[in-house]
């Protein structure tokens, strides 16, 4: 469990691991949204 930490640890304090975590992390969240708004209409045709 330990090294769990550490690793966690490790790419929360590197700012380059951190960033790429979190890029992937918030396109994940994008795909997932964009999936669950398929077909939606946003603005009715006038």
């Amino acid at each position: 469990m330990a090294k769990i930490g550490k690793i966690v640890k490790d790419i929360y304090y590197d700012h380059f691991k951190w960033s790429v975590v979190k890029n992937i992390a918030f396109f994940m969240v994008g795909v997932k949204i964009a999936i669950e708004c398929n077909g939606m209409t946003l603005m009715p045709p006038v």
